[in-house]
């Protein structure tokens, strides 16, 4: 009996994941043109996405552009992915694209994983929405998530496209469809690559030394803000180590001396992430380097 039931949950899921399943293989293109089939599998000027953290359990999924010389925006239709969290864990997802995302939450139990739970994620935008031309290699926030709860144990993540649950319940891969071509045409296919990873930086944290440790360390604070030279922590002791990370979820470098004062002046202007270390737990804030 309870093989048959976890049999009927598998198969709502496939039911339920059908119309981002026909996305991924270019059925969402708004113009059909025979002369323009979907990108083959190994996309070159396509997009991964990464995982950043915001600090107190919030998460950004961003689309980072893969190296291309593009000066042309992106227009993206729909897009998708799989975010994988602890048993028990839930979250409140919010759009950053669009009217609103669609969040379909699975049970791990379903897909043989008792351990963890899920969520389907996919939007289909009633206006395509422009992203930055790849050129600039900007990072475009698509979602934010926000748990509902402190986990102190397990990771949260993004499915990775060649993983082996991705590759067994197809549905659930990542995906965009967008048009990248300055071809006067809109035609919109699919950006991310089906069969390799399709992530890029981070594409999951650990719980491990977060949630109450959290608390205590999040206290702390960073001067000045916007900094052009140095950037100074205060109101923190035991301090370990400090990373800047940058909004593509790539580390920039690491600290592990003199912590107290951050040498920022040969960053490029823009947006980052400090992640401190104590010995009770780690946290982010985010700081403008002018």
């Amino acid at each position: 009996m309870r093989k048959f039931i976890l049999n009927l949950a598998f198969i709502a899921i496939i039911c339920c994941f059908s119309i981002q399943s026909q996305a991924q293989n270019g059925h969402t293109n708004a113009s059909a043109n025979s002369e323009n089939p979907p990108p083959l599998p190994g996309i070159t000027d396509g997009y991964t996405y990464t995982l950043i953290d915001n600090g107190s359990f919030s998460y950004t999924i961003a689309a980072v552009p893969n190296t291309t010389g593009s000066n042309f925006a992106t227009s993206v239709q729909s897009y998708g992915f799989t975010i994988i969290l602890p048993d028990g864990i839930t979250a409140s997802i919010t759009s950053s694209s669009g009217n609103g995302a669609g969040a379909t939450f699975f049970d791990g139990s379903a897909v043989g994983q008792s351990s963890i739970d899920g969520y389907l994620i996919t939007e289909t935008l009633g206006s395509p929405v422009s992203l930055p031309e790849p050129a600039n290699g900007t990072a475009s926030p698509m979602v934010t998530i926000q748990l509902n709860g402190a986990p102190t144990s397990g990771t949260i993540s993004i499915l990775e496209n060649d993983s082996a649950l991705a590759t067994t319940v197809v549905p659930l891969k990542s995906f965009m469809s967008a048009d990248m071509v300055d071809d006067g045409i809109a035609i919109f296919t699919p950006v991310v690559d089906a069969s390799a990873s399709g992530v890029s930086g981070d594409s999951s944290i650990t719980f491990t030394t977060l949630s109450t440790p959290e608390e205590i360390v999040s206290n702390f604070s960073i001067y000045p803000n916007p900094a052009t030279d140095n950037l100074y922590i205060n109101q923190i002791n035991n301090l370990i180590k400090v990373e800047v990370i940058n909004m593509n979820g790539q580390l920039v470098f690491t600290k592990e001396n003199n912590l107290e004062k951050i040498n920022v002046s040969r960053l490029q202007s823009g947006m980052y992430f400090l992640k401190v270390y104590t010995e009770n737990g780690s946290s982010s804030k985010k700081f403008i380097k002018n």
